[in-house]
């Protein structure tokens, strides 16, 4: 019974992220509801709050239900190499998800494109979202580290910095895409970026 109730609660609470996805995307962050929301889902506002105190936690819930999930997926598939050409491969796996997945997609143009970001809204989604935040910065920086033990790296690249760079550089193609900037295959487009980026810190 305890199992039952713990799997109906986990199903209603998916209901309402997934509607509160629909509704951040539709409408932006600002002009939507905890009324729309519940509407969408089939509950009460009621029940919204018993599982979200206000919408910087449903952002916050929403970006680590759909990166948690999809970083299981490029985990499964990913090399433990830790190489730039790896490291370009899974970049590339994480843009062909977004292009395929339609909800995937769905978040990642709400996140990068229809999100209004105030100062509050950050420091609240921030405080949920530190490990999650680091995982890919994490990721780069081991990469950075090793090719530069294994002589692969110019002596002359900042890693602390190139860390940054690169997930911007990642970051910035894919909201190009979605805010359909360009009409090219965004894997393509992150397999050049990327690809140039790293060529130019290679030895």
């Amino acid at each position: 019974m305890v199992r039952k109730c713990k799997e109906d609660a986990e199903k209603t609470r998916r209901a309402i992220l997934e509607s509160a996805l629909d509704v951040f995307s539709e409408k932006g962050y600002a002009k939507a509801t905890f009324d729309e929301i519940a509407v969408r889902a089939g509950f009460t506002k009621g029940a919204i709050y018993w599982y979200f105190r206000n919408k910087a936690d449903l952002v916050a819930a929403l970006i680590v239900e759909y990166v948690q999930r999809k970083q299981q997926e490029v985990d499964n598939f990913s090399s433990d190499d830790l190489t730039l050409d790896s490291l370009l491969e899974e970049f590339c796996m994480w843009a062909q998800m977004s292009q395929n997945d339609l909800r995937y997609a769905k978040f990642n143009r709400f996140i990068l494109c229809q999100m209004e970001w105030s100062e509050t809204v950050l420091e609240r989604v921030d405080k949920s979202l530190i490990d999650l935040k680091n995982f890919h910065l994490e990721k780069i920086n081991k990469v950075l580290v090793k090719s530069r033990e294994n002589g692969k790296l110019k002596d002359t690249v900042d890693i602390d910095k190139m860390q940054h760079i690169i997930i911007s550089s990642y970051m910035g193609i894919m909201f190009s895409s979605l805010s359909k900037r360009f009409d090219d295959n965004v894997v393509d487009m992150v397999r050049i970026g990327l690809g140039a980026l790293f060529d130019g810190i290679k030895k």
